[in-house]
C-alpha cells in the first residue's frame, strides 16, 4: 500500500465542519489504496497563489516528507496544476488534490462500459484546463510570442486543446448512443406502468445492502448487488424489480455522494443521476451511526437539488441503527440491513407512497377482453373470483387511476356477495373433487 501525507487548509472559521472534511479525505485516500501516514494542516483566509500553503508551512510539508518518505500528498483542497508543481520541486514528491483523488478511485471502480467512459470523460474535463494553463505560463516564460508569430507555448496550447477536443468530442458521442439504448430500456419499463423509486445518499450510507435487503423481504427474483464497506464501492445504476402487497415497483441503487462533489463528474455522470431525476420517489438512506449525518443528509439534498431532483418527494430512511447505543429519536423509517429490523415496514411504506389512494372493485371481464388484466398485473392486485361460460368476475385493488381502466366492466359492489362468491367457488371444488 502507498503513503500518504494529507494535507489541508481551512478556510472557515468552523474548525469543527472541516475536521470532519478531513477525515472524509483521508476516508477517500483509504478507499484509493493509500495509507495516510501524516497529515498537516493550516488556517488562511486564502491559498497561497504559488504553493497554497504559507511559506513556513511549506518548509514544514519539507521536513515532513525527508522524515517519512511518502510516495504522495494529498491535498484537501483544490490545486492549481502549477500548485502542484511548486510543491512538488519544494518536497520531491508527486502531488494530488482531492479531486483527482476521487477521479483515481471513480477510475478503479469502473466496471462497465459506460462508467468507463464517464470516468476519462471527467477526467478529460477537469485535466484540460489545468493543461492549458500551464502551457500559457509555459509560454510566457520561454520563446513568447509576437504580433507576428505564435510562441512555441501557444503553438503547444492549441495542439493539445484539439487533441484532448477530439477525444472529448468522442467519447460524448459513444455516451450519447449507450443512452439512447438506456432510455429505449426505460421506455419498455415505462410500459408496465411500475413506478419508481431511487436510492440516494453519501456514499457508503449503505443504499446497496438496503436494496438487498429489500429484496430479501418481498417477491424478487432479481440477483443481489455488490455491497462494500468503503466509499464509491457503487457507480453503475442497478435496477430491481420488487413485488409486495400484488404490486409491483422498480428500486434503482444510485452512486453516492460526497461534500463538493466535483462538477466534472456530475456532468460526467449526468446519465448515471438521471434514475434520481426520474423517479417518483426518492429514498434518502441515512447512516445514523455517524455523529456527522446531519450534516452529509444535508449536503446529499443540496446536490439532489444540484442535479435537478430537488422537487421529487423524499423518504428518509435511517440505516444501521443495529450500530447505534441509543435507537434514535428521528421522524422517518429506522432501519437495520444487518438485523433485517424495520425493513417491512419500510417495504410498506414505499408501496403506500408509490400507490397512495387505493380502491377496490369488481369487474365482469368477457374472455376476449381478459388479456387486458395482464397488463396491470405489476399496479393491481388482481383476483378471480368467479368464472362461467362466457366472463370472469374479478376483484381489482390498486390505484384509482389505474382501476378506472375497468370501468366499462366494473360491477356494483353491494349487488353482489363476495363472501358468497368465494363459498360458492370452494364448495364446486370440493364436489369436482368428490367425482374423481
Amino acid at each position: 500500500m502507498k503513503k500518504a501525507i494529507l494535507a489541508g487548509i481551512s478556510l472557515k472559521n468552523n474548525t469543527g465542519e472541516f475536521e470532519e472534511q478531513m477525515r472524509e479525505t483521508a476516508s477517500l485516500c483509504h478507499a484509493a489504496g493509500l495509507e495516510v501516514i501524516d497529515t498537516i494542516t493550516q488556517q488562511s483566509r486564502s491559498l497561497d497563489p504559488d504553493t497554497a500553503f504559507r511559506s513556513g508551512k511549506l518548509q514544514e510539508l519539507a521536513v515532513l516528507c525527508k522524515e517519512t518518505d511518502p510516495d504522495l500528498i494529498v491535498f484537501h483542497n483544490g490545486l492549481r496544476i502549477q500548485m502542484q508543481q511548486r510543491i512538488h520541486e519544494a518536497c520531491g514528491v508527486n502531488v494530488i488534490d482531492r479531486t483527482s483523488l476521487i477521479l483515481d478511485i471513480f477510475a478503479s471502480r469502473a466496471r462497465s462500459k459506460q462508467a468507463k467512459l464517464q470516468v476519462e470523460l471527467a477526467r478529460l474535463q477537469y485535466d484540460l484546463p489545468r493543461v492549458l494553463h500551464s502551457q500559457a505560463d509555459e509560454s510566457g516564460h520561454e520563446r513568447g510570442g509576437s504580433a507576428y508569430n505564435r510562441g512555441a507555448g501557444e503553438m503547444r496550447s492549441a495542439l493539445v486543446e484539439r487533441r484532448y477536443a477530439s477525444r472529448i468530442a468522442a467519447l460524448k458521442k459513444e455516451l450519447a448512443s449507450i443512452d439512447r439504448q438506456i432510455m429505449a430500456d426505460e421506455r419498455r419499463r415505462t410500459k408496465t406502468m411500475m413506478r419508481r423509486a431511487a436510492l440516494v445518499g453519501y456514499t457508503n450510507a449503505g443504499k446497496s445492502s438496503l436494496l438487498n435487503a429489500l429484496m430479501d423481504r418481498s417477491e424478487s427474483s432479481g440477483k443481489s448487488v455488490m455491497e462494500e464497506d468503503m466509499l464509491f464501492a457503487t457507480l453503475d445504476t442497478s435496477v430491481r424489480r420488487i413485488r409486495r402487497n400484488g404490486r409491483s415497483m422498480l428500486i434503482y441503487d444510485t452512486v453516492g455522494f460526497v461534500s463538493d462533489l466535483p462538477h466534472t463528474l456530475i456532468d460526467a455522470f449526468h446519465s448515471t443521476l438521471n434514475s434520481a431525476r426520474q423517479a417518483d420517489l426518492l429514498i434518502h438512506v441515512i447512516d445514523v451511526s455517524d455523529e456527522s449525518w446531519p450534516l452529509k443528509a444535508e449536503i446529499t439534498e443540496q446536490t439532489l437539488a444540484e442535479i435537478g431532483a430537488g422537487d421529487i418527494p423524499v423518504l428518509r430512511v435511517y440505516n444501521k441503527t443495529d450500530l447505534c447505543r441509543e435507537r434514535p429519536d428521528v421522524s422517518g423509517c429506522a432501519v437495520s440491513c444487518r438485523t433485517k429490523e424495520g425493513i417491512d415496514d419500510l417495504l410498506q411504506e414505499i408501496s403506500r407512497r408509490l400507490y397512495p389512494a387505493e380502491e377496490t372493485v369488481l369487474c365482469r371481464i368477457p374472455y376476449d377482453k381478459i388479456s387486458m388484466t395482464d397488463a396491470y398485473r405489476s399496479v393491481l392486485a388482481v383476483e378471480m373470483l368467479q368464472a362461467d361460460e362466457e366472463s370472469m368476475i374479478i376483484r381489482i385493488t390498486g390505484p384509482k387511476r389505474y382501476c378506472d381502466a375497468f370501468r366499462m366492466y366494473r360491477l356494483e359492489n353491494d349487488h353482489y356477495d363476495t363472501d358468497s362468491m368465494g363459498q360458492t367457488e370452494q364448495e364446486g371444488t370440493e364436489e369436482a373433487d368428490g367425482l374423481q
